[in-house]
This record gives structure tokens, C-alpha cells and sequence, in this order.
């Protein structure tokens, strides 16, 4: 286990003590589950929109699109913009998915 110095101890309980200010709850544990559910909530929504924002203006899905580069689409930057900012929004995406799956699975 690593060892946190006075400094990053104190952040954290200064962290834990406005969790529980925000959220109103006793325990620090509840109030930080509030907060992390809360922002992993917020992320995901903002992924969603900018998956979609890609599948309305193309009309299908990443990997289709995917499939697609090069062939029915020209290698034009927009094209490969697209493509980086839409693997990078599916990939935070999947992450967060799992992440709050974790937070879920374990209530902490």
C-alpha cells in the first residue's frame, strides 16, 4: 500500500468534508459515492450526446463508420477528426460504463 504524506491526507479530508457539505450526508463514504455517481452520471450523458451528435450526422454506428473510412469516405481531415473525437467519446464512454458499474456492484 502506499504511504500519503500529511499534505495529501489532509486534502483528502478536506475533499470528504465538503462532499458531505454538498450532498447534506453524515458519512463520508455515502457523500463521496453522491458526488462519483453524480459526475460519472454527468460524463456519460456527454458522451451519449457526442456519440449521437456522430451517428445523426452519419447515419450509423462508429464501427460501420469505421469500416467506412477511406472507402466511402474520403481521408479528409474532417473525416479523420471526426473519427479520433468519435473512437475517443466510445472509449471514455465504455470506460465510465464500467466504472460506474464497479461503484454500483461494490455501493460503495
Amino acid at each position: 500500500m502506499v504511504e500519503m504524506s500529511t499534505a495529501v491526507k489532509d486534502i483528502a479530508r478536506e475533499m470528504l468534508a465538503l462532499a458531505q457539505e454538498i450532498t447534506r450526508k453524515k458519512s463520508p463514504e455515502v457523500a463521496l459515492r453522491l458526488v462519483l455517481e453524480g459526475y460519472l452520471e454527468r460524463r456519460i450523458e456527454e458522451c451519449e450526446d457526442e456519440i449521437s451528435k456522430f451517428e445523426n450526422k452519419y447515419g450509423m454506428s462508429f464501427e460501420d463508420y469505421k469500416e467506412m473510412l477511406g472507402e466511402k469516405f474520403t481521408l479528409s481531415y474532417e473525416h479523420e477528426k471526426d473519427y479520433m473525437d468519435w473512437e475517443a467519446s466510445v472509449i471514455e464512454y465504455k470506460f465510465l460504463k464500467e466504472e460506474k458499474n464497479k461503484l454500483d456492484y461494490y455501493g460503495y
